[in-house]
Protein backbone atom coordinates (compact mmCIF):
# COMPACT_ATOMS: atom_id res chain seq x y z
CA UNK A 1 0.00 0.00 0.00
CA UNK A 2 1.08 3.29 -1.21
CA UNK A 3 0.47 6.44 1.02
CA UNK A 4 1.30 10.37 1.09
CA UNK A 5 0.24 12.15 4.38
CA UNK A 6 -0.19 15.72 4.43
CA UNK A 7 -1.09 17.90 6.78
CA UNK A 8 -2.78 21.47 6.22
CA UNK A 9 -3.99 24.48 8.24
CA UNK A 10 -7.08 27.23 6.91
CA UNK A 11 -7.20 30.02 9.37
CA UNK A 12 -9.69 33.09 7.74
CA UNK A 13 -8.96 36.47 10.62
CA UNK A 14 -6.43 38.87 10.38
CA UNK A 15 -3.52 39.39 12.38
CA UNK A 16 -3.69 39.34 16.44
CA UNK A 17 -7.41 38.61 16.09
CA UNK A 18 -9.26 35.50 17.13
CA UNK A 19 -9.18 32.82 14.69
CA UNK A 20 -11.65 30.63 12.59
CA UNK A 21 -10.40 27.88 10.52
CA UNK A 22 -10.41 24.10 9.28
CA UNK A 23 -7.44 21.54 10.10
CA UNK A 24 -7.09 18.83 7.52
CA UNK A 25 -5.31 16.00 6.99
CA UNK A 26 -5.35 14.15 4.31
CA UNK A 27 -4.02 10.63 3.88
CA UNK A 28 -3.77 8.98 -0.06
CA UNK A 29 -3.46 5.81 -0.31
CA UNK A 30 -3.72 2.68 -3.03
CA UNK A 31 -5.09 -0.43 -1.97
CA UNK A 32 -8.05 -3.00 -2.05
CA UNK A 33 -10.14 -0.10 -0.64
CA UNK A 34 -11.33 3.33 -0.38
CA UNK A 35 -11.86 5.06 2.74
CA UNK A 36 -12.95 8.14 4.00
CA UNK A 37 -13.63 10.16 7.31
CA UNK A 38 -14.83 13.57 7.16
CA UNK A 39 -15.41 15.08 10.35
CA UNK A 40 -14.20 11.75 12.28
CA UNK A 41 -16.73 9.68 10.42
CA UNK A 42 -15.19 6.81 8.89
CA UNK A 43 -16.33 4.93 5.39
CA UNK A 44 -14.46 1.72 3.64
CA UNK A 45 -15.96 0.88 0.37
CA UNK A 46 -14.60 -1.91 -1.99
CA UNK A 47 -15.14 -3.09 -5.53
CA UNK A 48 -12.53 -6.28 -5.43
CA UNK A 49 -10.09 -3.93 -7.37
CA UNK A 50 -7.65 -1.70 -6.26
CA UNK A 51 -8.74 1.32 -5.51
CA UNK A 52 -7.45 4.99 -4.88
CA UNK A 53 -8.61 7.35 -2.54
CA UNK A 54 -8.06 10.00 0.37
CA UNK A 55 -8.40 9.80 4.27
CA UNK A 56 -9.47 13.67 5.38
CA UNK A 57 -9.68 14.31 8.99
CA UNK A 58 -11.39 18.26 9.52
CA UNK A 59 -11.17 19.60 12.59
CA UNK A 60 -12.45 23.19 12.55
CA UNK A 61 -11.22 25.47 15.44
CA UNK A 62 -11.98 28.86 17.05
CA UNK A 63 -8.85 28.99 19.83
CA UNK A 64 -5.45 31.21 19.86
CA UNK A 65 -4.74 34.50 18.19
CA UNK A 66 -3.49 34.39 14.82
CA UNK A 67 -0.18 34.86 14.20
CA UNK A 68 1.00 34.54 10.64
CA UNK A 69 -0.19 32.26 8.09
CA UNK A 70 -0.98 28.66 8.89
CA UNK A 71 -0.05 29.34 12.89
CA UNK A 72 -2.10 29.72 15.60
CA UNK A 73 -0.35 30.61 18.91
CA UNK A 74 -1.38 29.76 22.72
CA UNK A 75 0.38 29.23 25.82
CA UNK A 76 1.04 25.55 25.00
CA UNK A 77 4.59 24.57 23.53
CA UNK A 78 4.42 23.92 19.95
CA UNK A 79 4.07 21.01 18.29
CA UNK A 80 5.65 19.13 15.06
CA UNK A 81 3.10 17.47 12.74
CA UNK A 82 3.90 16.48 9.43
CA UNK A 83 6.04 19.43 8.45
CA UNK A 84 3.35 21.45 9.68
CA UNK A 85 3.97 23.89 13.22
CA UNK A 86 0.58 23.91 15.12
CA UNK A 87 1.35 25.91 18.22
CA UNK A 88 -2.56 25.21 19.14
CA UNK A 89 -3.79 22.83 21.63
CA UNK A 90 -6.82 22.30 19.83
CA UNK A 91 -5.12 22.01 16.72
CA UNK A 92 -3.05 18.96 18.48
CA UNK A 93 -5.44 17.08 19.28
CA UNK A 94 -6.90 17.01 16.07
CA UNK A 95 -3.69 15.98 14.49
CA UNK A 96 -3.21 13.12 17.40
CA UNK A 97 -7.20 11.59 16.31
CA UNK A 98 -5.81 12.01 12.73
CA UNK A 99 -3.09 9.66 13.02
CA UNK A 100 -4.87 6.92 15.21
CA UNK A 101 -7.49 7.24 12.19
CA UNK A 102 -4.26 6.71 9.56
CA UNK A 103 -3.48 3.70 11.82
CA UNK A 104 -6.57 2.31 11.59
CA UNK A 105 -6.71 3.22 7.99
CA UNK A 106 -3.53 0.87 6.92
CA UNK A 107 -5.04 -2.60 9.33
CA UNK A 108 -8.36 -1.98 7.41
CA UNK A 109 -6.95 -1.74 4.14
CA UNK A 110 -4.41 -4.25 4.98
CA UNK A 111 -7.08 -6.94 5.54
CA UNK A 112 -9.54 -5.91 2.70
CA UNK A 113 -6.06 -6.02 0.24
CA UNK A 114 -5.38 -9.48 1.96
CA UNK A 115 -8.40 -10.88 0.99
CA UNK A 116 -9.28 -8.69 -2.43
CA UNK A 117 -5.90 -10.76 -3.83
CA UNK A 118 -6.72 -14.54 -2.75
CA UNK A 119 -9.31 -16.12 -0.87
CA UNK A 120 -12.02 -14.39 0.89
CA UNK A 121 -11.26 -13.97 4.71
CA UNK A 122 -14.34 -13.12 6.79
CA UNK A 123 -14.00 -11.40 9.84
CA UNK A 124 -16.33 -11.95 13.14
CA UNK A 125 -18.06 -15.15 12.21
CA UNK A 126 -20.19 -16.59 14.78
CA UNK A 127 -19.21 -20.33 16.26
CA UNK A 128 -22.53 -22.23 17.38
CA UNK A 129 -24.00 -25.23 18.16
CA UNK A 130 -24.33 -27.97 15.47
CA UNK A 131 -26.71 -30.41 17.67
CA UNK A 132 -28.19 -29.91 20.99
CA UNK A 133 -31.33 -31.84 23.03
CA UNK A 134 -33.28 -31.10 25.88
CA UNK A 135 -33.69 -35.09 26.86
CA UNK A 136 -36.93 -35.16 27.93
CA UNK A 137 -39.11 -37.64 30.30
CA UNK A 138 -41.02 -40.29 27.73
CA UNK A 139 -43.49 -41.55 30.80
CA UNK A 140 -44.55 -40.44 34.30
CA UNK A 141 -43.84 -41.63 37.76
CA UNK A 142 -41.34 -40.20 40.50
CA UNK A 143 -37.75 -39.62 39.33
CA UNK A 144 -36.00 -42.23 40.73
CA UNK A 145 -32.39 -41.60 40.21
CA UNK A 146 -30.38 -38.75 38.59
CA UNK A 147 -27.47 -40.47 37.55
CA UNK A 148 -25.66 -36.90 35.68
CA UNK A 149 -24.45 -33.47 36.20
CA UNK A 150 -23.80 -30.37 34.40
CA UNK A 151 -20.32 -30.93 33.21
CA UNK A 152 -20.27 -34.59 32.14
CA UNK A 153 -19.46 -36.21 28.90
CA UNK A 154 -21.85 -38.23 27.62
CA UNK A 155 -22.22 -40.90 24.77
CA UNK A 156 -25.23 -41.85 22.80
CA UNK A 157 -27.45 -44.10 25.08
CA UNK A 158 -25.54 -43.52 28.15
CA UNK A 159 -28.18 -43.26 31.26
CA UNK A 160 -28.82 -40.57 32.56
CA UNK A 161 -31.42 -40.88 34.93
CA UNK A 162 -33.78 -43.10 36.01
CA UNK A 163 -38.11 -43.05 36.69
CA UNK A 164 -39.64 -45.26 39.36
CA UNK A 165 -41.00 -48.78 36.89
CA UNK A 166 -42.26 -50.82 39.67
CA UNK A 167 -45.11 -51.44 38.02
CA UNK A 168 -44.01 -52.24 34.82
CA UNK A 169 -41.86 -54.88 36.18
CA UNK A 170 -44.64 -56.75 37.78
CA UNK A 171 -46.97 -56.17 34.63
CA UNK A 172 -43.44 -57.51 32.59
CA UNK A 173 -43.35 -60.64 35.03
CA UNK A 174 -47.29 -61.56 34.73
CA UNK A 175 -46.49 -61.37 30.71
CA UNK A 176 -43.71 -63.50 31.02
CA UNK A 177 -45.70 -66.22 32.96
CA UNK A 178 -48.49 -66.36 30.57
CA UNK A 179 -46.05 -66.46 27.08
CA UNK A 180 -44.26 -69.62 28.82
CA UNK A 181 -48.24 -71.47 29.44
CA UNK A 182 -49.15 -70.48 25.77
CA UNK A 183 -45.21 -71.75 24.47
CA UNK A 184 -45.08 -75.44 26.80
CA UNK A 185 -49.31 -75.91 25.00
CA UNK A 186 -47.75 -74.65 21.56
CA UNK A 187 -45.08 -77.18 21.95
CA UNK A 188 -47.17 -80.17 23.41
CA UNK A 189 -48.80 -82.55 20.42
CA UNK A 190 -50.37 -84.98 22.81
CA UNK A 191 -53.59 -84.02 21.27
CA UNK A 192 -52.09 -84.70 17.80
CA UNK A 193 -50.76 -88.26 18.85
CA UNK A 194 -54.39 -89.03 20.36
CA UNK A 195 -55.90 -87.89 17.24
CA UNK A 196 -53.88 -90.35 15.50
CA UNK A 197 -54.20 -93.62 17.71
CA UNK A 198 -57.84 -92.96 17.88
CA UNK A 199 -58.29 -92.30 13.72
CA UNK A 200 -56.56 -96.01 14.07
CA UNK A 201 -58.92 -98.16 16.43
CA UNK A 202 -62.02 -96.78 14.51
CA UNK A 203 -60.65 -97.67 11.22
CA UNK A 204 -60.11 -101.19 12.43
CA UNK A 205 -63.65 -101.59 14.29
CA UNK A 206 -65.44 -100.84 10.68
CA UNK A 207 -63.26 -102.48 9.25
CA UNK A 208 -63.86 -105.90 11.39
CA UNK A 209 -67.50 -104.92 11.03
CA UNK A 210 -67.91 -104.67 7.24
CA UNK A 211 -65.78 -107.80 6.77
CA UNK A 212 -67.99 -109.76 9.34
CA UNK A 213 -70.90 -108.57 7.54
CA UNK A 214 -69.69 -109.79 4.13
CA UNK A 215 -69.33 -112.89 5.88
CA UNK A 216 -72.42 -113.68 7.64
CA UNK A 217 -74.92 -111.57 5.52
CA UNK A 218 -76.99 -109.71 8.45
CA UNK A 219 -74.31 -110.17 11.39
CA UNK A 220 -74.01 -106.16 11.61
CA UNK A 221 -76.87 -103.86 10.95
CA UNK A 222 -76.38 -101.28 8.42
CA UNK A 223 -77.41 -98.85 11.70
CA UNK A 224 -74.28 -100.26 12.82
CA UNK A 225 -71.40 -99.94 9.73
CA UNK A 226 -72.70 -96.57 9.65
CA UNK A 227 -72.17 -95.51 13.07
CA UNK A 228 -68.44 -97.41 12.65
CA UNK A 229 -68.02 -95.58 9.43
CA UNK A 230 -68.97 -92.20 11.61
CA UNK A 231 -66.25 -92.84 14.61
CA UNK A 232 -63.46 -93.63 11.54
CA UNK A 233 -64.18 -90.06 9.97
CA UNK A 234 -64.68 -88.03 13.21
CA UNK A 235 -61.30 -89.74 14.03
CA UNK A 236 -60.00 -87.99 11.15
CA UNK A 237 -61.31 -84.46 12.36
CA UNK A 238 -60.22 -84.78 15.41
CA UNK A 239 -56.46 -85.04 14.19
CA UNK A 240 -57.19 -81.65 11.87
CA UNK A 241 -58.59 -80.34 15.41
CA UNK A 242 -55.73 -81.31 17.38
CA UNK A 243 -53.26 -79.59 14.73
CA UNK A 244 -55.61 -76.11 14.49
CA UNK A 245 -55.35 -76.64 18.03
CA UNK A 246 -51.56 -76.67 18.04
CA UNK A 247 -51.03 -73.96 15.60
CA UNK A 248 -53.55 -71.61 17.71
CA UNK A 249 -51.18 -71.98 20.90
CA UNK A 250 -48.34 -71.20 18.87
CA UNK A 251 -49.76 -67.51 17.87
CA UNK A 252 -51.12 -66.94 21.59
CA UNK A 253 -47.33 -67.58 22.43
CA UNK A 254 -46.56 -65.22 20.44
CA UNK A 255 -48.90 -62.50 21.56
CA UNK A 256 -47.69 -63.00 24.90
CA UNK A 257 -44.51 -62.70 23.69
CA UNK A 258 -45.49 -58.88 22.47
CA UNK A 259 -46.78 -58.45 26.24
CA UNK A 260 -43.36 -59.32 27.34
CA UNK A 261 -42.05 -56.96 24.78
CA UNK A 262 -44.59 -54.10 25.94
CA UNK A 263 -43.69 -54.64 29.59
CA UNK A 264 -39.72 -54.27 28.39
CA UNK A 265 -40.49 -51.31 26.46
CA UNK A 266 -42.50 -49.75 29.62
CA UNK A 267 -39.05 -50.52 31.98
CA UNK A 268 -36.60 -48.99 28.89
CA UNK A 269 -38.78 -45.84 28.49
CA UNK A 270 -38.11 -45.28 32.01
CA UNK A 271 -34.66 -45.14 31.41
CA UNK A 272 -33.50 -41.76 30.13
CA UNK A 273 -30.44 -42.06 27.72
CA UNK A 274 -28.66 -39.45 25.81
CA UNK A 275 -29.76 -38.96 22.22
CA UNK A 276 -26.24 -37.91 21.33
CA UNK A 277 -22.72 -37.66 22.30
CA UNK A 278 -22.38 -34.34 23.59
CA UNK A 279 -21.58 -32.80 27.53
CA UNK A 280 -24.64 -32.28 30.07
CA UNK A 281 -24.37 -28.20 30.35
CA UNK A 282 -27.68 -28.15 32.50
CA UNK A 283 -29.72 -30.68 34.47
CA UNK A 284 -33.59 -29.41 35.33
CA UNK A 285 -35.01 -31.13 38.11
CA UNK A 286 -34.12 -32.80 41.07
CA UNK A 287 -34.12 -36.13 42.30
CA UNK A 288 -37.61 -37.67 44.30
CA UNK A 289 -39.33 -35.20 41.85
CA UNK A 290 -42.54 -36.07 39.66
CA UNK A 291 -42.13 -36.02 36.35
CA UNK A 292 -44.57 -35.77 33.25
CA UNK A 293 -44.07 -36.85 29.56
CA UNK A 294 -42.18 -34.16 27.95
CA UNK A 295 -41.36 -32.36 30.93
CA UNK A 296 -36.76 -31.48 30.16
CA UNK A 297 -34.69 -33.58 32.16
CA UNK A 298 -31.27 -32.42 30.81
CA UNK A 299 -29.59 -29.96 28.10
CA UNK A 300 -26.95 -31.97 25.78
CA UNK A 301 -25.06 -30.26 23.64
CA UNK A 302 -22.39 -32.04 20.56
CA UNK A 303 -18.83 -30.54 21.50
CA UNK A 304 -16.27 -32.09 18.77
CA UNK A 305 -17.87 -30.38 15.96
CA UNK A 306 -19.23 -27.18 15.84
CA UNK A 307 -20.96 -24.80 13.02
CA UNK A 308 -19.09 -21.65 12.42
CA UNK A 309 -21.43 -18.78 10.44
CA UNK A 310 -20.63 -16.34 8.09
CA UNK A 311 -21.55 -14.26 5.33
CA UNK A 312 -19.84 -13.86 1.75
CA UNK A 313 -19.82 -10.43 -0.43
CA UNK A 314 -22.15 -11.77 -3.46
CA UNK A 315 -20.44 -9.24 -5.55
CA UNK A 316 -16.84 -10.55 -5.07
CA UNK A 317 -17.16 -14.44 -4.71
CA UNK A 318 -20.23 -16.89 -6.45
CA UNK A 319 -21.24 -19.27 -4.34
CA UNK A 320 -19.66 -21.98 -6.39
CA UNK A 321 -16.11 -20.64 -5.27
CA UNK A 322 -16.78 -21.54 -1.65
CA UNK A 323 -19.71 -24.18 -2.01
CA UNK A 324 -18.13 -27.41 -0.19
CA UNK A 325 -14.31 -25.68 0.07
CA UNK A 326 -12.08 -26.64 3.01
CA UNK A 327 -11.94 -23.71 5.51
CA UNK A 328 -10.10 -22.79 8.45
CA UNK A 329 -11.14 -20.84 11.50
CA UNK A 330 -8.99 -18.96 13.70
CA UNK A 331 -9.87 -17.75 17.55
CA UNK A 332 -8.32 -15.61 19.55
CA UNK A 333 -8.37 -17.08 22.94
CA UNK A 334 -8.40 -14.92 26.71
CA UNK A 335 -4.90 -15.40 26.72
CA UNK A 336 -4.14 -13.82 23.31
CA UNK A 337 -3.26 -17.36 22.06
CA UNK A 338 -4.20 -18.29 18.43
CA UNK A 339 -5.83 -21.30 17.26
CA UNK A 340 -7.03 -22.98 14.51
CA UNK A 341 -9.41 -25.33 13.74
CA UNK A 342 -10.01 -26.97 10.31
CA UNK A 343 -13.24 -27.94 8.45
CA UNK A 344 -15.68 -27.43 5.24
CA UNK A 345 -18.35 -25.68 4.01
CA UNK A 346 -21.42 -27.45 4.55
CA UNK A 347 -24.12 -25.21 3.65
CA UNK A 348 -24.42 -22.26 1.08
CA UNK A 349 -27.62 -20.12 0.84
CA UNK A 350 -29.21 -19.78 -2.43
CA UNK A 351 -30.86 -16.56 -0.90
CA UNK A 352 -28.90 -12.64 -1.21
CA UNK A 353 -29.87 -10.79 1.75
CA UNK A 354 -30.66 -6.78 1.30
CA UNK A 355 -26.79 -6.32 2.23
CA UNK A 356 -25.94 -7.77 -0.95
CA UNK A 357 -23.99 -10.69 1.29
CA UNK A 358 -24.94 -14.89 1.39
CA UNK A 359 -24.95 -16.90 4.50
CA UNK A 360 -22.90 -19.92 4.75
CA UNK A 361 -22.26 -22.54 7.13
CA UNK A 362 -18.64 -24.30 8.08
CA UNK A 363 -18.51 -27.49 10.13
CA UNK A 364 -15.18 -27.44 11.84
CA UNK A 365 -13.53 -30.44 14.11
CA UNK A 366 -12.89 -29.00 17.91
CA UNK A 367 -10.21 -30.34 20.07
CA UNK A 368 -9.80 -30.91 23.14
CA UNK A 369 -6.91 -28.70 25.66
CA UNK A 370 -4.53 -31.47 26.62
CA UNK A 371 -4.74 -33.61 29.48
CA UNK A 372 -8.21 -32.23 29.74
CA UNK A 373 -12.03 -32.96 28.86
CA UNK A 374 -12.29 -29.14 27.92
CA UNK A 375 -12.93 -27.91 24.57
CA UNK A 376 -11.20 -25.49 23.02
CA UNK A 377 -13.84 -23.92 20.42
CA UNK A 378 -17.17 -23.10 22.11
CA UNK A 379 -20.08 -21.83 21.10
CA UNK A 380 -20.73 -18.04 21.44
CA UNK A 381 -17.12 -17.25 20.60
CA UNK A 382 -16.55 -15.09 17.20
CA UNK A 383 -14.03 -16.61 14.76
CA UNK A 384 -12.11 -15.73 11.44
CA UNK A 385 -13.03 -17.68 8.76
CA UNK A 386 -10.92 -18.51 5.77
CA UNK A 387 -12.36 -20.41 2.75
CA UNK A 388 -9.93 -21.96 0.05
CA UNK A 389 -11.81 -20.98 -2.36
CA UNK A 390 -8.52 -22.01 -4.67
CA UNK A 391 -8.60 -25.78 -3.71
CA UNK A 392 -10.75 -28.09 -5.37
CA UNK A 393 -14.12 -28.65 -4.18
CA UNK A 394 -14.65 -31.69 -0.98
CA UNK A 395 -16.95 -34.31 -1.71
CA UNK A 396 -20.87 -33.30 -0.91
CA UNK A 397 -21.85 -33.44 2.75
CA UNK A 398 -24.68 -36.85 2.72
CA UNK A 399 -27.18 -36.27 5.15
Amino acid sequence: MTSLCSIGLDARAPRGRLARGMLTVSHRFRSGCEARNVDRRLCLTHDGGMARGMLTVSHRFRSGLLKGPGTLVDKKPPAEAGGLRVESETGLRAVRSAVHLLIALAVLASSTARAADGEPVLERCLVSLMEEAKVPAREAGVLEELLAREGDVVKRGDVIAKIDDNQPQMERRKAKAEHDQAVAKAESDVDVRYALAAEKVAQIEFEKAAESDRTVRGSVTQVELNRLKLNEQKSELQIEQAQLEKKVSGLAANSKAVEVDAAENAIERRLITSPLDGVVVQVFPHQGEWMQPGDPLARVVRADKLRVEAYVDSTRWNPEQVRDRPVTAEVVLADSRREQFKGRIVFTSPIVESGGDYRVFAEVENRQIEGTQQWLLRAGQTATLTIHSKEPPLPAVRK
